[in-house]
């Protein structure tokens, strides 16, 4: 049997979250994304990837350490287990489970005190990103490749190297979990080559549609606006025997339904894999491929925005600054994967020298001369005073004191 549920009252949180012995920058970051998304609801998992750290212990750890700050300073009863072992978790948010995932919410006195501390002003409501495969099977809708049907793939490819985007209409099976806003991935299936030819994000809540076979009976589809489009008949693609290692090979990439759910451990490492396919094969079109020259941009800034650390999120973007300035901070040098192994490989925030949230709409961002690697405390302290500090600004306090 479990004890009353701690209740800590709005004043107590006020006090606490002015206390900087107690409350870190990561905490109220954590604090302000849950607040920031627009069911104010996440995993431990979905948030880890929003702020950009690596794993979600990264989240459990630090609510937990601040819990642990919180209860050397004030006398706070503890939610007891049956097992004897005690509850953090429960100062802060309310939640329940949703299949594996557990879903946290912020409680309603902290969410109170978060406003009246004024923590919560400049902050605009995001969506969670998730990532789904949907699937094309030429030999079930070979017309797409016919020039005399509508929709013809040649002339999609045409259209978005035009306009740098196509929308398409697609089935989709998670037709329960899938938003708009969520990353999408096409595969080709049951026909060689066999892999990822396209990419985009679903831009439409799911909705009724009939077949494509003509058939009298309707299936759930979305709208997909892709921002990269292969032909597998003319082109390379990403093949499935590239997929096969790592945790990318703990995902099914031929299923039988189109828009199942990515795993997320597998999702950043298939953003990766084609990112750098794109930017190293010869296609036709690509905004991505490799290119020495410095002015690139790509389009940032749209539609999401947590305070002070994530305004993102061109994916490509951050790739681009990272291979061009590696993963060691601008402002201090740290490395994580030096300090801490493989645990820290490839882990880093991006920094805009270019405030984008105060831009609020979509920006061309060159991820050479615009953005640079930073380190989570570094990016934190960039961001102490509005407008923030510049790197130099922020060097010149660590060498001077």
């Amino acid at each position: 049997m479990t004890t009353t549920i701690p209740n800590i009252s709005k004043e107590l949180f006020v006090d606490i979250l002015q206390d900087k012995d107690l409350v870190q920058p990561d905490d109220l970051l954590i604090f302000q994304t849950l607040y920031s998304l627009d069911k104010q609801e996440a995993s431990a998992t979905d948030l880890a990837r929003i702020i950009g750290w690596s794993y979600k212990n990264g989240v459990v750890g630090k609510i937990v350490g601040l819990g642990k700050r919180i209860l050397k300073k004030h006398d706070i009863k503890q939610t007891e287990r049956e097992d004897g072992t005690r509850k953090i978790w429960d100062f802060f948010f309310t939640g329940y489970y949703k299949g594996t995932f557990f879903i946290y919410q912020l409680k309603p006195e902290l969410k109170e005190a978060l406003e009246e501390c004024g923590l919560t002003e400049n902050i605009k409501p995001i969506s969670i990103q998730n990532s789904y495969l949907f699937v094309w099977n030429p030999n079930k809708w070979h017309q797409w490749t016919d020039p005399n049907n509508e929709p013809y793939i040649e002339k999609n490819i045409e259209e978005l190297k035009n306009t740098g985007k196509v929308t398409l209409m697609w089935s989709c099976r998670s037709h329960k979990s899938i938003r708009p806003g969520d990353r999408a991935f096409l595969a080709r299936v049951r026909s060689t080559p066999r892999g990822i030819f396209a990419s985009g994000k679903v831009v439409s809540e799911p909705f009724l549609s009939q077949h494509w076979s003509g058939e009298d009976k309707d299936v759930p589809r979305v709208l997909i606006e892709f921002d990269t489009l292969l032909n597998p008949e003319k082109e390379p693609i990403l093949t499935v025997e590239n997929l096969d290692k790592g945790n990318l090979s703990k995902q099914t990439w031929t299923p039988q339904s189109s828009g199942i759910s990515i795993r997320p451990e597998a999702a950043d490492e298939l953003e990766e894999e084609w990112f750098e396919f794109l930017r190293t094969q010869n296609i036709r079109y690509s905004p991505f491929s490799e290119t020495t020259d410095t002015t690139i941009t790509y389009i940032e800034g749209s539609a999401t925005q947590v305070t002070q650390t994530r305004y993102e999120r061109n994916i490509y973007a951050r790739k681009e600054c990272l291979k061009h300035y590696g993963y060691s901070c601008s402002v201090c040098d740290f490395n994580f994967e030096k300090f801490y192994g493989s645990l820290g490989y490839k882990f880093i925030h991006v920094h805009h020298l270019t405030q984008v949230a105060t831009i609020k709409q979509e920006y061309k961002v060159n991820p050479i001369q615009d953005l640079r690697p930073v380190c989570p405390n570094c990016h934190s302290m960039l961001h102490k005073q509005n407008p923030p500090l510049t790197i130099d600004e922020l060097k010149d306090i660590i060498n001077n004191g």
